[in-house]
């Protein structure tokens, strides 16, 4: 039997229907007001066609800036980027500078930890030697890691590799450590028993007034989505053509789930929910970030932070 390959977001820009499959390089997703690719799945042929839906590319489509062009500098490695397109630039995980290759999101996380820790915007090559600020990231992006452990005391931590971290069982000798944690696009792969856990323990192993920094693909309205609310004892099945997801509940319910999505990078990437804008900061306050949250909305051009919405943005929460 034929392999199905899904074609690569990136490697098609006209609709096409291919093995079953529907692929639409523009669509409106009204629940987050964005263009998105999104790739249909025929469930049903007859008497009519019938999809659902398989895929979709989780940074929007610019459709409103195509062709527009703009040149920044890299608040991560300081390298000058001449006449990039709008559409890269503003695309929220493209690697759009062309030195270390940052994203949208990345430049977003520096740019969120420069004014909370030293009060102004400032590129992350022109951070103080600030060996007394201790800082821990949770499977940081490596292109900013090294740098934050050139200039602070910051250590990254890993689920799946050393040095590790499980962020729902920490050690006791971390507990109130840390002056910054940097959470980015870790907690939607959380299970969703564990989530207010390690909400509590990220922050547990802050000082009093320490800040945690986090990322996640949220939607500006409404509850946040649980894909797999009742996972408990759960392993994943791999066969040729396809993942399952296979748990058991609490209560012995069998359930088998298909149609699974992934994130890139090392360790378990599942995605189990899409936040809300609302849900986000409700779980930040239930479990101890009491002190308000600000979101980074604004942009900053001359840095690459051109964001096309105004969700899924950096949001930092301090310990009161």
């Amino acid at each position: 039997m034929a392999k199905r390959v899904l074609l690569p977001f990136r490697d098609w820009e006209q609709s096409r229907f291919d093995n079953g499959r529907l692929y639409l390089p523009r669509v409106y997703v009204k629940q987050l007001g964005t263009m998105h690719r999104v790739i249909l799945r025929v469930i049903q042929e007859s008497p009519q066609y019938l999809f659902e839906l398989e895929q979709i590319e989780p940074s929007p489509y610019q459709i409103e800036r195509h062709g527009q062009r703009v040149s920044f500098c890299c608040n991560i490695c300081g390298s000058m980027n001449t006449d990039v397109t709008m559409d890269i630039v503003s695309n929220r995980e493209a690697a759009s500078c062309g030195t270390c290759h940052s994203s949208l999101r990345m430049r977003s996380v520096i740019n969120a930890l420069s004014v909370e820790l030293f009060g102004e915007h400032i590129q992350l090559p022109a951070f103080p030697d600030s060996k007394n600020i201790i800082g821990m990231g949770l499977s940081d992006w490596e292109g900013y890691a090294m740098r934050l452990k050139n200039k602070l005391s910051y250590i990254n931590t890993f689920y799946h590799q050393e040095p590790r971290l499980d962020i729902t069982n920490i050690p006791d000798d971390e507990i109130g450590k840390y002056d910054f944690i940097i959470s980015s696009d870790v907690m939607e792969h959380i299970p969703y028993k564990d989530l207010g856990k390690a909400f509590t323990n990220m922050r547990r192993l802050l000082k009093s007034g320490g800040f945690l920094l986090l990322t996640v693909p949220y939607k500006p309205d409404g509850d946040t989505d649980e894909y797999y609310p009742d996972l408990y004892d759960f392993k994943f099945i791999t066969t040729k053509e396809k993942t399952f997801l296979y748990n058991r509940t609490v209560a012995g319910v069998e359930q088998i789930f298909d149609n699974l999505v992934f994130h890139g990078g090392g360790g378990f990437t599942l995605e189990m929910r899409m936040f809300s804008e609302s849900g986000l900061l409700k779980i930040l306050d239930d479990n101890g970030f009491a002190g308000g949250a600000r979101i980074y909305r604004d942009n900053d051009e001359k840095y690459g932070i051109v964001w096309p919405i105004s969700w899924a943005v950096p949001v930092v929460a301090r310990k009161v």
